[in-house]
């Protein structure tokens, strides 16, 4: 995994890290919420409304993201699923067994 890579891969898990807290406060309200797309962008503050379910199917793989579509990097992931409001990339190799170290579920 070169710098660039693992620069990605990292700011992946700083919003999947930051979506975690929102998946907490949304297992006690109702309703559908707003997380934050979890793209390679740095820059990316773009939300994904997804009932707190949706998110969770996506967080049962540590190696998966959850981002707006077009928001993914062909060249250091894989497109897992496409949903009409938002897609779900896999890190795979290198950068995926780093992502699944830094998931905050398995720390």
């Amino acid at each position: 995994m070169d710098a660039r890579e693992k620069r990605m891969a990292e700011n992946e898990a700083l919003f999947r890290e930051v979506n975690e807290r929102v998946q907490d406060a949304a297992e006690h309200g109702g309703g559908d919420y707003d997380y934050f797309c979890e793209c390679a962008n740095v820059d990316c503050t773009f939300r994904i409304t997804l009932a707190p379910a949706e998110y969770e199917a996506v967080r049962q793989d540590p190696k998966q993201f959850v981002v707006l579509p077009n928001h993914y990097t062909p060249e250091v992931e894989d497109l897992a699923t496409k949903y009409e409001t938002h897609w779900v990339v896999r890190k795979d190799g290198e950068a995926g067994a780093y992502v699944a170290k830094l998931d905050p579920r398995t720390r």
